[in-house]
C-alpha cells in the first residue's frame, strides 16, 4: 500500500520535482514515519500532506537541504511539539559532560518544604540518573525536618528528559500509576514507580539502588506551574493531579501536554512526533495546558501556596 501511495504521487510531481531518488526517498521515509505515528493520523488528509512536502523539497540536492521540507512538514501536524533535530544537535544534546542543572530548595517556617525542578535536556544513562539521585538527595535534605507540608515549584520546568524528574520526585509522587500516555487509538500506557524504580507500561525505563521513602505522610502539597512549564514539565505537573491532598496554584502551562517518540533517520537525524497525549491517574486526558485550582502571577504563587499550606 506505501509502494502504490508512493508510486501515485511520484507520478504527479514527475515534472516538478528536481531533485535526486536519494532526497526524494529520504524525504519520503520521513513522511512514513509522520503519518504512522501522529496522534493526528485519523484526522489529516495525508495525500495532499505528501504532495506538499515533496513540492517544498522538490529542489533539494543533497540530504540536508531536504530538512527544511521535514520541519515544514512537522509544522503542518500543527501540535506544537513535532520537531526535527540534526545528528550534531542531538550529539550536544546527549553529551555525557553537559552540566547538571541547579535543583533549588528551601526550609519554609520550619515546617515546609521547597523543591524547584527545572528542565533536564539529554537522555545520556548516567548523567539523568544523576540528576534523578540529587533530586531524592534534595527531598531527604529536607527531609530531616520531619516535612509534612511541601511545595514542588515546576514554573520553570521546560521540558526535556521527562523520566529522571519523575524518578527523582519519587518520594511525594509516591508508588504506584501517576499518569498515562493515551494514543490515537485511546490506548493507555501508564507511568508508575514501585521501590525506586520507573516503568513505562510494561518497561522499566530507570532505577534508583537506595531510593528515598518520606518519614511523614504528606498532609499538604502545593505545586507551582506557569506559561514557562512545558512539555516533560507538563507531565510532572499532570502527575500530581489528583493526587491526595494536593492544590495547583500559578499560571495556565505552556500546553504541550503530550508525548514525543524519536525515529532516527538514514544520516542520523531525529524526527520526534507526538504519538500520544498525557493523562492523569484518573485518566483525565489532557494534551493542552494544564490549569491551577488557584489562579495567580507565577510570582505571587509560592506565597499563596505557603497561606494554603498554614491553612488548619
Amino acid at each position: 500500500m506505501k509502494t502504490i501511495k508512493r508510486l501515485s504521487i511520484a507520478f504527479f510531481l514527475l515534472f516538478i520535482f528536481s531533485c535526486s531518488s536519494n532526497e526524494e526517498d529520504y524525504l519520503n521515509d520521513a513522511i512514513d514515519i509522520i503519518e504512522e505515528n501522529s496522534i493526528n493520523k485519523y484526522t489529516t488528509d495525508w495525500k495532499t500532506f505528501r504532495l506538499d512536502v515533496l513540492k517544498k523539497g522538490r529542489n533539494a540536492k543533497s540530504i540536508k537541504e531536504t530538512y527544511p521540507a521535514i520541519r515544514y512538514a512537522l509544522s503542518r501536524l500543527a501540535d506544537r511539539h513535532s520537531r526535527f533535530k540534526t545528528a550534531e544537535e542531538i550529539k550536544i544534546a546527549n553529551n555525557p559532560d553537559r552540566q547538571i542543572p541547579n535543583i533549588e530548595t528551601q526550609l519554609i517556617n520550619n515546617n515546609i518544604g521547597y523543591i524547584k525542578i527545572p528542565g533536564f535536556r539529554g537522555t545520556e544513562k548516567v548523567r539523568a540518573k544523576i540528576f534523578a539521585q540529587q533530586i531524592q538527595n534534595k527531598i531527604e535534605e529536607l527531609d530531616t525536618n520531619n516535612i509534612q507540608y511541601w511545595i514542588v515549584d515546576l514554573g520553570f520546568d521546560n521540558g526535556g528528559y521527562v523520566w529522571p524528574m519523575m524518578l527523582g520526585l519519587g518520594p511525594l509522587l509516591g508508588d504506584g500509576i501517576s499518569g498515562y500516555l493515551v494514543d490515537a487509538d485511546t490506548n493507555y500506557f501508564n507511568w508508575r514507580i514501585k521501590d525506586g524504580e520507573l516503568f513505562h507500561d510494561k518497561k522499566q525505563i530507570m532505577k534508583l539502588h537506595n531510593p528515598y521513602i518520606l518519614k511523614n505522610r504528606i498532609k499538604k502539597l502545593a505545586v507551582i506551574i506557569s506559561k514557562h512549564t512545558a512539555s516533560a514539565g507538563e507531565a510532572i505537573a499532570v502527575s500530581f493531579k489528583g493526587s491526595e491532598n494536593s492544590r495547583f496554584f500559578g499560571e495556565t502551562t505552556y500546553g504541550v501536554s503530550t508525548g514525543t517518540t524519536g525515529y532516527k533517520l538514514s544520516d542520523g537525524a531525529v524526527i520526534y512526533v507526538v504519538r500520544t497525549k498525557f493523562a492523569d491517574r484518573n485518566k483525565n486526558i489532557y494534551g493542552v495546558s494544564v490549569k491551577p485550582d488557584v489562579e495567580t502571577s507565577y510570582w505571587d504563587a509560592k506565597e499563596t501556596a505557603i497561606e494554603w499550606l498554614n491553612e488548619k
